[in-house]
């Protein structure tokens, strides 16, 4: 059996939109159901000093995991347009303590990478490329909401 593209596409949107927002009405495939359980909504509850602690199970802060995935979907945005970007992941975690304007932007920028990435999506040709790039941020979200998640549960 062939899968066409075109339903990849369909299955990657419903899923990053599962990552980011959580789950709809009646299809929950990987994520808590009810409200809060999407990647902007978890971030959302916390305050920058929240986001500055470094928690026992972890070498990085949750603004440091915070801007890593921002970094990261802002990487594979690029990769989708074809377009050539210098990367460098350690750049990614260098920060760990955030003031409040500097939390506030992180979680704006990483809906607005969120949103163009959607609109990636949507107007780019489906290649196999494509695809890789988008399952690599699907995966990747996916695996920094749930280390988020995980780091929360230990916030005091």
């Amino acid at each position: 059996m062939k899968t066409d593209l075109l339903t990849v596409k369909y299955a990657m949107q419903k899923l990053l939109k599962e990552t980011f927002e959580g789950p709809g009405k009646n299809e929950i495939y990987f994520t808590d159901p009810g409200p809060g359980a999407g990647l902007l909504e978890t971030i959302e509850r916390i305050n920058a000093r929240e986001a500055s602690m470094i928690l026992p199970s972890s070498q990085a802060s949750i603004a440091a995991h915070v801007h890593h995935t921002l970094y990261h979907l802002q990487v594979m945005n690029a990769g989708l347009l074809n377009e050539d970007r210098q990367v460098d992941w350690s750049l990614s975690w260098k920060i760990h303590e955030v003031d409040e304007g500097t939390w506030q932007a992180f979680k704006s920028q990483l809906k607005e990478e969120y949103d163009s990435f959607n609109e990636t999506l949507e107007k780019i040709e489906w290649t196999e490329q494509q695809t890789l790039y988008a399952s690599a941020a699907l995966a990747h979200c996916a695996y920094h909401l749930g280390s988020l998640k995980q780091l929360i549960a230990q916030l005091p």
